[in-house]
């Protein structure tokens, strides 16, 4: 197991906030173990090994808790695993218990796609103007008339160099819009996603959950008729040295 998860895990992110794991002394179907600093979890029913780690992520479209999966079919039948089935709650300070978002695949890719276009209008608008203004110049000169002085401003207009400045924020715009979808794409990798896992197959990725302050937070995530259960305690933030 391990082995496996040191070759797959280089496709994950590193993290700045990791939580710590609840370790239920009467679970003896629990194991944990340290990776590149982050506490694993694992735990296995049946024909079934899921192994999971929780952490802190912020980019420019959010902060989460960020939860990545390993999930080991060790039986003689496939099984489809299906993310959009996990679900989590958190324990508020105040002893209440109320669930949090998870994130889909299509949920988390529309929340970036629709940040990026509220980026690019801003950043088209801003380009527009500054382009527009570029063929404009001013040259002051000063006229005496009985001794006073007076200053006049002419305004002169350069096609040529408004053409120019048009192109360069045309380039910008497309080399931004490349760079989110690089940015898109680079976070694709790895999401999980409905899968079919075939026996002696394994697979592992990550999902967002929307963050909310909290004690303790459980993560369910349901294997064929089984729900393997992982409580974090998140009311204390290890920071990564």
């Amino acid at each position: 197991m391990k082995i496996f998860l040191i070759t797959s895990l280089i496709l994950l992110s590193t993290t700045t906030k990791a939580q710590s794991f609840i370790v239920d002394e009467n679970d003896s179907t629990t194991i944990t173990e340290y990776y590149n600093g982050q506490l694993w979890a694992y735990r296995q029913i049946g024909d079934y090994i899921v192994g999971m780690t929780n952490y802190e992520e912020k980019d420019s479209y959010g902060r989460y808790y960020q939860i990545a999966i390993y999930v080991k079919n060790l039986g003689n039948s496939s099984t489809t695993f299906a993310p959009d089935k996990i679900t989590s709650e958190l324990l508020t300070k105040h002893g209440d218990s109320i669930d949090l978002e998870v994130y889909t695949y299509d949920e988390y890719m529309k929340k970036v796609k629709k940040a990026q276009a509220w980026a690019m209008a801003l950043y088209g608008v801003s380009a527009g103007l500054n382009s527009g203004m570029a063929g404009y110049s001013r040259s002051y000169t000063t006229t005496y008339h009985n001794g006073l002085p007076y200053s006049h401003v002419t305004t002169h207009y350069n096609p040529g160099v408004a053409a120019i400045a048009r192109m360069n924020a045309q380039t910008q715009i497309m080399t931004l819009g490349k760079t989110m979808e690089d940015d898109r794409k680079a976070k694709e990798q790895g999401y999980l996603r409905i899968t079919t896992i075939h026996p002696d197959e394994s697979i592992i990725g990550y999902m967002n959950i929307k963050r909310k302050k909290g004690e303790k937070m459980t993560i369910y995530i349901p294997i064929n008729d089984e729900v393997f259960s992982f409580d974090w305690n998140i009311s204390k933030i290890k920071r990564k040295k």
